[in-house]
């Protein structure tokens, strides 16, 4: 054996003891050189790599696109409530109910307010253990007693389209810009839920009513509070 070939052979044993060692006694090295050696990690140009990398940032842009929902619809206190995400229903964009991922498990129950920054927009009608039916004011068969202005007048707010109170008597003075509240059981008291835009008689002539005007567009809205 020549000297050459022997001083090579010297020193690929060095070099395979110097690796064993990083191997033994820096397993962070070990591991790093073990990634590097495995061919099975090249990855060729638009492999399943690429794939996979894809769709891992269409997940993360989902995720940020949900949290960024829920910032700007953030309620200013969320002490007693759930809060639930609302299920797109386009190009169905039905204003009488949501459908949210929140249930029984969540602590919902039927009857639940639900509220949306801080205005109560409609109350659980049905309830599973992972999501629910909301009906919104904007429904025909929605009714619940309410309160207007700061003097407390008794009202019967009727849904529809074109939400209204109902049934308030011809000597309260109610005015634009009144604001509606709850006062029905089950419901936390005076939430309010929109505010008088104008007023008229009823009908039968008995009774003063009052069209409502609201600060939102149920059908854009994304996240919501249920009152546990």
């Amino acid at each position: 054996m020549t000297p050459d070939r022997r001083s090579n052979i010297w020193l690929l044993v060095g070099l395979a003891v110097v690796l064993l060692g990083f191997v033994i006694f820096e397993p962070s090295y070990g591991w790093k050189l073990r990634q590097f050696f495995t061919p099975t990690n090249i990855v060729p140009e638009g492999g399943a790599g690429n794939g996979n990398l894809a769709m891992e940032n269409e997940s993360l842009k989902a995720q940020l696109a949900e949290l960024q929902a829920v910032a700007a619809e953030l309620p200013t206190s969320s002490s007693g409530y759930v809060r639930a995400m609302v299920y797109s229903r386009y190009p169905l964009n039905f204003k009488n109910e949501l459908i949210v991922n929140a249930g029984t498990d969540e602590g919902v129950a039927t009857g639940s307010a639900v509220v949306f920054q801080g205005l109560l927009v409609g109350r659980v009608a049905t309830v599973w253990s992972g999501w629910s039916v909301v009906q919104t004011v904007f429904d025909n068969s929605f009714k619940m007693p309410v309160r207007v202005g700061r003097n407390g007048y008794d009202g019967l707010l009727t849904g529809g389209s074109y939400p209204f109170v109902a049934s308030i008597a011809k000597d309260k003075p109610v005015g634009a810009n009144d604001i509606v509240y709850a006062a029905a059981p089950g419901i936390p008291y005076a939430l309010p839920i929109g505010e008088v835009q104008s007023t008229s008689t009823s009908a039968d002539n008995l009774f003063e009513q009052a069209a409502l005007a609201f600060p939102y567009d149920v059908n854009n809205i994304e996240t919501v509070m249920i009152a546990k």
